[in-house]
């Protein structure tokens, strides 16, 4: 329970950039907990993670549709292609897809975690990350829409 509320709090605190940037390195631990699985030929075991992958994966592609610049045009089309290769790795139990889209992920976090040192917590002096949405007070706390940010 205590992770739970420090990992919430960390989160509703987080710049955008800093949570984008827990995304990509989220779909990065379940992309790996599916590969450990399909490297033992536990086609079953790596669904779920894959699901996560996939789920992750669809929130950021639907954020940065969201706003139409060539940035997010570009950003969109890596995702889509990222989301084909977890989506193909899931339906074929294809460990080569899943390696193919967590190198593109890898990649995709070094750059985010450049951003994050560069800017640190100095949300302010950033453009919303292609995710950022407004939080909504409105919905009550325990009313979660969305992913999940635990494993």
């Amino acid at each position: 329970m205590q992770k739970s509320s420090y990992l919430e709090s960390k989160v509703l605190t987080a710049p955008p950039h800093r949570l984008h940037l827990m995304l990509i390195e989220g779909a990065i631990r379940f992309g790996r907990q599916a590969d450990a699985a399909l490297q033992q030929g536990d086609a079953t075991a790596a669904a779920g993670p894959l699901l996560r992958v996939i789920d992750i994966l669809g929130e950021m592609l639907a954020a940065v549709r969201e706003k139409k610049t060539e940035l997010n045009q570009r950003l969109a089309d890596v995702y889509l292609w990222v989301f084909c290769k977890v989506s193909e790795a899931k339906i074929n139990s294809d460990a080569a897809a899943l390696a193919e889209a967590l190198r593109i992920l890898e990649f995709e976090r070094e750059t985010w975690q450049m951003v994050c040192e560069k800017f640190g917590g100095a949300a302010a002096s950033l453009p919303p990350a292609p995710h950022a949405r407004k939080f909504d007070s409105s919905v009550p706390h325990g009313k979660k829409n969305g992913i999940s940010w635990q494993a």
